[in-house]
């Protein structure tokens, strides 16, 4: 579908030349159209036209995010160019229309290169290195001072003996829902890394069946930030601030808890046992410290996670305070390390608990110690 959508675009782009060389090898019926900002500079505008949409083509074959903004904009100027061009270019305004349909259908949720391209801008934006932190062996001797709960989850989870994990990539299918009612599935991209403490998380959903909305949450040098844009384009969510600073923080703490906890295994983490089964974990990054709560079965595998360092957004658009956990319903052992098979994200609200995120394991899209891309 893609190919034949590409093949259409550079089609159409070519069409565009047809304008270029009426403004500048008129014959006598072109001499006879008006023009309304001057034969030459149309023939410029038809010609930028027709490269943008040979490129545009040519993303959107090659699977790159970049194609539909481009070709919104190249739809929009030729949609106005064709209404100078009256009725001559009426063809073009139907056309134009059906690019604007084109796009909807095709958006990047449809393939899985999107969320991978969309990483790969993320990352550069952030600034963030792709090359390995400096790695050091978890051994039985330097967790010996650790609380005696820590250290038995520690075993549970496959750290001990191995390298300090220096970065997480994880791709995998979830549900979610903003308010009581039906789940809607997704699909998500993640990648965690240490030195510097770094989270992107990029989640693709339709809402409607034609409404795609991609969710970026991004924790990078101190910050945290929120944002949620319907077809890729135009935001209809974001957010920025303390409450998004610590709420990114304190969810890399939970990534690393649950999936690689070697990767908060230094001297910014800080551990103290609650109980026999249970540790407060407490990590900082530059002025900024969360804690958490983590409660453990019997075999030292985390059945919970719970903070109160992450806000809720309320009716009002204000952000509340409110305790925020991961129940974990089963573990895997995937070459020695432990992952969850299944985990929720459940706010403890006024009214009684909220789960609005459902996340299923794949170990084989899971890498640890990797390149963001």
């Amino acid at each position: 579908m893609y190919g034949i959508a590409a093949l259409l675009l550079a089609l159409h782009g070519l069409a565009h030349l047809v304008g270029f060389r009426a403004a500048f090898w008129p014959t006598p019926i072109d001499l006879r159209k008006r023009s309304y900002l001057g034969r030459k500079l149309e023939g410029v505008l038809w010609l930028l036209l027709a490269l943008g949409f040979l490129v545009s083509a040519w993303l959107l074959l090659h699977h790159h995010g970049a194609w539909n903004p481009l070709l919104l904009g190249c739809a929009a100027g030729s949609f106005l160019l064709c209404l100078l061009s009256w009725p001559d270019a009426r063809i073009g305004l139907v056309v134009n229309g059906l690019l604007f349909v084109l796009v909807l259908l095709l958006m990047p949720r449809n393939h899985p290169g999107f969320l991978g391209a969309r990483l790969e801008r993320e990352v550069q934006m952030a600034s963030l290195p792709s090359t390995a932190a400096k790695t050091e062996l978890v051994s039985e001797a330097s967790i010996s001072a650790l609380p005696a709960p820590v250290q038995q989850y520690l075993r549970f989870m496959g750290a001990v003996g191995k390298p300090r994990d220096w970065s997480l990539r994880a791709r995998f299918s979830a549900r979610f829902r903003r308010a009581v009612g039906p789940w809607l599935p997704c699909e998500v991209l993640q990648y965690d890394r240490r030195e510097p403490v770094a989270r992107i998380f990029l989640m693709q959903l339709s809402i409607y069946p034609l409404l795609p909305v991609t969710v970026r949450d991004i924790y990078a040098r101190g910050h945290g930030s929120m944002a949620a844009q319907a077809f890729d384009l135009f935001k209809v969510a974001e957010g920025r601030g303390y409450e998004l600073d610590v709420g990114e923080l304190v969810t890399y703490l939970n990534d690393a808890i649950l999936m690689a906890p070697s990767l908060v295994l230094g001297t910014e983490t800080s551990w103290r046992a609650a109980d026999a089964h249970a540790f407060d974990v407490t990590l900082r990054d530059g002025s900024l410290s969360v804690t958490a709560r983590v409660s453990l079965d019997a075999d030292g595998a985390p059945i919970d996670f719970s903070t109160t360092d992450r806000f809720f957004d309320g009716p009002g658009g204000e952000r509340v305070r409110r305790e925020w956990r991961t129940p974990v319903s089963g573990w895997q052992d995937v070459g020695g390390r432990r992952l969850p098979t299944r985990a929720e994200a459940v706010w403890q609200l006024p009214d009684g608990p909220f789960a609005y995120a459902d996340f299923s394991m794949e170990p084989a899209k899971i890498a640890f110690n990797v390149a963001p891309f």
